[in-house]
């Protein structure tokens, strides 16, 4: 008696399966001429360097005034002169958006970024008060390649404290979504304002490397 085995099934082109199968093959296609390959953008990193303040400060900022460092936080005291602050040049991607954070404590203390090459120019995250308190907003980059970051108290004020400084990116533009036309009705440009989609991170000498620690 010869014993029966099951046949494998093949998906034929007219049937439901091979249907499916191939939606997802031309799906898969077209997102990929679309978007291009998942690896073609780099990921989103931190650009500040000794944002943690695991090192001494000299490594990434310049400073000027009074400061303390203790543990992974830095302490500015201000005088009636100079209100205790440091700075640092980072690279950016024109047209794209990053995350910009810090921790801060004590009367008027300010984080800054300028030189963003939009209209505003300029994005602060401040505080006062006692209590560490974690800020953040988004930064969006016009025609600029580089930033300035700041951070500082106020003249004659108490000490402040400053923790971990981030600044993760870039995160790039989603692609312009146009409608679909309606007819005798003028198309607009776009659903959303668009931005020139970048294409490679700023390179060249004095550009240094992010790395994921900040440093």
């Amino acid at each position: 008696m010869r014993s029966t085995r099951p046949r494998p099934r093949h998906a034929r082109a007219g049937s439901p399966l091979g249907a499916a199968l191939g939606a997802l093959v031309l799906a898969a296609t077209a997102a990929f001429a679309v978007h291009g390959s998942a690896t073609a953008q780099p990921a989103p990193l931190d650009w500040i360097k000794n944002g943690d303040f695991r090192y001494p400060l000299a490594l990434g900022w310049d400073c000027r005034g009074e400061f303390v460092q203790t543990g992974q936080t830095v302490e500015g005291r201000p005088s009636g002169t100079d209100y205790a602050g440091c700075t640092q040049t980072v690279p950016v991607v024109p047209g794209t958006r990053y995350q910009f954070s810090a921790y801060m404590s004590g009367p008027y203390t300010f984080v800054t970024i300028s030189g963003t090459g939009t209209d505003t120019g300029e994005v602060t995250l401040w505080d006062s008060g006692p209590t560490m308190k974690s800020l953040a907003t988004t930064l969006l980059i016009g025609d600029s390649r580089q930033v300035t970051v700041t951070f500082h108290g106020w003249y004659g004020q108490a000490p402040y404290q400053v923790s971990r400084v981030q600044m993760i990116g870039p995160i790039y533009p989603s692609e312009c979504e146009f409608p679909t036309p309606t007819p005798g009705v003028p198309a607009p440009t776009s659903t959303k304002p668009c931005m020139p989609r970048p294409t490679t991170p700023p390179t060249g000498p004095g550009v240094p490397t992010p790395t994921p620690t900040g440093l």
